[in-house]
């Protein structure tokens, strides 16, 4: 070999290594795994003060698990088909998944869907331990390298804002009479915007998408087991990709957001998920796509000088008077000082990041964590690693309604919206210092 082609030899080597270097610095290893926890039997569905039984099942339920790898770091994702999932359960299920997997506690988040149409976790053997641990199991032995790639879209006409002002005080639509619902202005937004994560195999496949949409699911009116609209959006992004590919639902903050009930219940899938569809076609690529984990875990306050609001509940409730009597009754036997609360924030790439909390949150205070975070795209994932209820904005206490009544879902500080903003902030701008450092 003459010295002529030995030097188009090694510059021909170095552009192969520079390409092999720059479609790795472009990878990350991502496993998937899913446990299927569909009820066999008639079941008791969560979410209502009148609870209804059914064994008829409409979409399956699962406990779906992403394993995500970069360098010396991982961190798992868990999404439950369940309406929530309490913090002790949640630390259990964190630490078996770190003692079979070797994934740090602190890495793992933990999101509930909030579907209305499925039982809660005392019907299953260990309350969902094991199979939430099967599946972080089965994603970290499925790592493969996959590209990543990220978009957000926007699904107009499906949710609303559920609290509108009446005479001063706020009421949930379906308290009033259908030719009333629209008549009075909403307290509050509804978000209609999300942001999606894509993985995509060697083999062109999408391996997992997870997406993020603010919007109680609660779509499935009709007595029946389902994953309600996220598991309608997963088979209609499957069916038109033809083949299956696990759709992880991060539920966003919709504590004061409900589906427009006078709309098809179709269409969700069909502008959600067809907005999914159209995020795929118009991906960003996450060029370095890096892991960060930034975790708070601390005290949050209870209530303030906890009341039954009878004249309240009375009015914009009568027929579940009893009913929230006793669970204020039940909660004030309970009550604490403060409760264990987790804020975890995910860092992927430069431009996209997670950051959780455990309520209901109202979305208002969600969409005012987007819009000062420093990322390009941020999820704000609720119900997840924890269940503490209600977190009404400033403006959602004074309207009052059952969002505010102190009893089990509401029975936090008065002032929760105003730390798990500053917390989750703080979470991002720290996801952010570690990016940007050397």
């Amino acid at each position: 070999m003459n010295s002529q082609t030995m030097k188009h030899f090694l510059l021909l080597s170095l552009v192969l290594l520079s390409l092999t270097a720059a479609h790795a610095a472009s990878e990350m290893q991502a496993g998937v795994g899913m446990v299927d926890i569909t009820p066999v039997g008639e079941v008791t569905l969560a979410g209502s003060p009148s609870p209804k039984k059914t064994s008829e099942v409409k979409t399956r339920l699962y406990v779906r698990a992403l394993v995500l790898s970069s360098g010396e770091t991982k961190v798992a994702v868990v999404t439950l088909d369940t309406l929530k999932y309490p913090v002790d359960l949640t630390v259990k299920a964190r630490a078996s998944i770190e003692q079979a997997t070797g994934i740090p506690v602190a890495n793992v988040i933990i999101c509930s869907s909030h579907t209305h149409s499925g039982p809660l976790w005392p019907y299953y053997p260990d309350k969902l331990v094991t199979p939430i641990t099967e599946a972080v199991s089965k994603a970290a032995h499925d790592l493969t390298p996959c590209t990543l790639g990220m978009a957000r879209g926007t699904a107009e006409g499906v949710a609303e804002c559920r609290r509108v002002i009446k005479d001063g005080n706020a009421w949930n639509r379906w308290q009033l009479k259908p030719d009333e619902a629209d008549k009075y202005p909403a307290e509050g937004p509804a978000d209609p915007s999300f942001d999606l994560l894509a993985l995509r195999s060697a083999d062109g496949k999408y391996k997992a998408i997870l997406y993020n949409f603010a919007c109680h699911a609660a779509n499935n009116r009709a007595p029946l087991i389902s994953a309600d609209y996220p598991g309608d959006v997963e088979l209609h992004v499957q069916k038109a990709l033809g083949y299956a590919v696990p759709a992880l639902f991060l539920t966003g903050a919709c504590g004061d957001v409900n589906p427009i009930y006078s709309v098809r219940r179709d269409l969700f899938e069909q502008r959600l998920g067809g907005e999914i569809l159209h995020c795929l076609e118009r991906l960003e690529p996450v060029t370095q796509p890096t892991l960060g984990i930034e975790t708070r875990e601390f005290q949050m306050p209870g209530r303030e000088h906890p009341e039954f609001r009878e004249a309240e509940v009375a009015r914009n409730w009568p027929g579940q008077l009893e009913h929230y009597r006793k669970a204020y009754t039940s909660m004030k036997a309970r009550e604490q000082p403060s409760y264990l609360y987790f804020i975890t924030g995910i860092r992927i790439g430069p431009d996209f990041a997670m950051v959780t909390n455990a309520n209901e949150l109202f979305c208002s205070i969600a969409m005012k964590i987007k819009e000062q975070s420093p990322f390009k795209h941020t999820m704000t994932v609720e119900q997840t690693n924890g269940a503490h209820g209600y977190v009404p904005s400033a403006k959602g206490f004074e309207g009052g309604s059952y969002e505010t009544w102190f009893g089990e879902h509401s029975y936090l500080t008065t002032k929760a919206a105003d730390i798990i903003e500053k917390e989750s902030l703080e979470v991002l701008g720290r996801l952010r210092t570690q990016e940007t450092k050397p």
